[in-house]
Order: structure tokens, then sequence, then C-alpha cells
């Protein structure tokens, strides 16, 4: 029971989420890095290889947080566009890593390192304003929330997550969720 509780508590962050997926937020898509195709993980009919497993980039808008539930890109950058449920004044940023005893050690390399955030007024705007630069500690704690550099970033209606680097994977990197507060 203690460890289910500890658990819990390192999800919990006492601030809305603007970007979660079931108040309206969105990804734009054609505004996102491609997910990674897992050739070796594959959804087979009748034997015959139908299609590579691969997750949409909307997962990391969601609460749930198990062992694979991520969206993965190929390499270690990559960037994502988020259409927030309502236009804010961002203050803060949460990242997530999966929490679990095993996996969790296991996945640290494929977590996100270093990473820049963009606030954005509207979906055309190429790169936005410069909300701030971060180091993800995934060892350290699965559930961190960040500061936004930029003290007065006026009202933005979209947030850019660019993903600068992760902990040493080559192939891909695995982001489960990225919380806007």
């Amino acid at each position: 029971v203690d460890g289910v509780l500890e658990k819990l508590e390192q999800k919990r962050v006492p601030m809305v989420d603007y970007a979660l997926k079931s108040s309206g937020a969105a990804v734009i898509h054609s505004r996102t890095s491609p997910p990674f195709r897992n050739t070796k993980a594959r959804i087979f009919w009748n034997f015959l290889p139908l299609l590579d497993y691969m997750r949409s980039p909307e997962v990391i808008l969601e609460p749930e947080n198990h062992p694979g539930n991520c969206w993965a890109f190929r390499g270690s950058q990559g960037h994502v566009l988020i259409q927030l449920s309502q236009p804010i004044i961002p203050r803060a940023v949460t990242m997530d890593h999966v929490s679990g005893s095993g996996f969790y050690k296991d996945s640290i390399s494929r977590a996100p390192r270093n990473f820049a955030v963009y606030g954005l007024t509207d979906g055309q705007e190429e790169q936005g304003t410069f909300l701030g630069q971060f180091t993800f500690l995934a060892l350290l704690n699965p559930s961190q929330t960040f500061q936004l550099q930029n003290d007065h970033p006026g009202v933005m209606k979209f947030i850019r997550l660019e993903v600068l680097s992760n902990w040493g994977h080559e192939e891909y990197t695995c982001l489960y969720r990225f919380r806007v507060h």
C-alpha cells in the first residue's frame, strides 16, 4: 500500500493541465516529428505481418503512464506542436517518464534529457516565443515540473516542445507525458 501511495504522490501536480487531451488539447500532426516505426514489434493477422507498431504523439496528452505507452520518435531530437485546451499565459510545464521498478531504470537512455519550450499565439508561427530550456533528470524523478523562464510571454494558444537530446539511446527517444500549466 505504501508503494502505491508513493507512486500516486509522485504523479500529483497541483496545477491545471491545459495540454490534457480530454479537456480539448490536441497535437498538430503536420508540425510534429513523425513517430518511430518499430519494425521489430509488428501486429500480425493470420500469421501475416499487418503493420509496424507505433503510438501517436497524442499519447503524451493522456494521463496513462505505464511501460510502453509513450510516443517514440527517431533519434535523440524531435518536436511536437500542441494546441492547448484554451488560450493561457503559460507559467510551468511538467514532463513525465515511466515509473516502475524494473522497467524504469532500463528505459532511462530513451528518456528526453535537454528540451526547449516555445509559446505560439497561432499555429502558423514558425518558432514562437522562447519560454525556456531545461534538463529532465529522469533518473532523479520520473515527474518533474519546470517554471518557465520568460516572465511575460503573453497569452498563448500553442506550445512547441523541442527535445534537444536524450540520455544516450541512439535509435529513438520515448516521451510519456507533457503537461502545460
